[in-house]
C-alpha cells in the first residue's frame, strides 16, 4: 500500500514537473511567435515605406525628364531662330563691309589690287544709304532674337552711317569732290570697325562651345 501511494505521489511529481515545462515551452513558444510576427509586420511596413519613397522617386524623375525635354525644345527652337538672325545680319554686314573697303579703294587710291567701287559685284548695293536701310528692316523684324550688346552696336553703326550717308550726298553733288571723297576714309575705316564688332557679338549671341574655355 505504501508503495503504491509513494508511486502515485511519484507520478503526481512527474505530473506536475511536466506541467510546468510545458507551460515554460509554451510561454517560450508564445513569446517567439509574438517576436516572430511583429517582425513581419515591421519588414512589411518598411517595405511600404520603401515602395512609396521609390514611387516618389520615380514619379519626380519622369517629371524633370518632361521639364528638360521641353526646355531642350525651346532651347533648340531659339538657336534655329537666333541662326536664322545670324545669317540674314551676316549676309548684309559683309555685303555693307566689302562696299566700304570697294569705297576706301575708290577715294583713297590703295593700289589696282585693292577692290573698288568699279568692279564691286553687282548683286552688291553701291550707297551706304541701301545697306542701313536693310540691316534697320532685318533689326525691326527680329529685335527679339538680338541681345541688348547686338542692338546696342547696331545703333551705333546706324550711327555712324548716317553721317556717311550724308557725306556720300554731298560728294554726289559737289561732282565727286576729291578732298570731301578724302574725308570719308577715316568714316568707312570706323564703319568697317563697327561691322567687325556687331559679327563677332552676333556669333557669341550663338552659344557655340569655345575651345578657349
Amino acid at each position: 500500500m505504501d508503495s503504491i501511494l509513494i508511486g502515485l505521489q511519484i507520478l503526481v511529481l512527474l505530473a506536475i514537473g511536466c506541467i510546468f515545462l510545458f507551460r515554460k515551452y509554451l510561454f517560450s513558444y508564445s513569446a517567439e511567435k509574438g517576436k516572430n510576427l511583429a517582425t513581419k509586420e515591421d519588414i512589411e511596413e518598411i517595405t511600404r515605406k520603401v515602395e512609396e519613397v521609390k514611387s516618389g522617386y520615380v514619379a519626380e524623375i519622369e517629371r524633370l525628364k518632361v521639364d528638360l525635354s521641353v526646355l531642350s525644345r525651346k532651347h533648340n527652337i531659339l538657336l534655329d531662330e537666333k541662326i536664322r538672325v545670324f545669317k540674314k545680319l551676316q549676309k548684309r554686314l559683309v555685303e555693307f563691309k566689302k562696299y566700304c573697303e570697294a569705297a576706301l579703294g575708290s577715294y583713297d587710291e590703295r593700289g589696282e589690287f585693292h577692290p573698288n567701287l568699279e568692279f564691286l559685284s553687282k548683286d552688291i548695293d553701291k550707297a551706304s544709304l541701301q545697306h542701313i536701310t536693310a540691316l534697320h528692316e532685318i533689326e525691326q523684324e527680329d529685335f527679339i532674337f538680338l541681345s541688348k550688346k547686338s542692338r546696342s552696336l547696331l545703333s551705333e553703326l546706324h550711327g555712324n552711317c548716317s553721317i556717311m550717308c550724308n557725306m556720300e550726298m554731298a560728294i554726289f553733288g559737289e561732282d565727286n569732290d576729291s578732298e570731301m571723297a578724302r574725308s570719308m576714309i577715316p568714316v568707312y575705316e570706323s564703319a568697317m570697325s563697327n561691322i567687325n564688332s556687331c559679327l563677332q557679338s552676333l556669333y557669341e549671341e550663338l552659344e557655340f562651345p569655345s575651345s578657349d574655355k
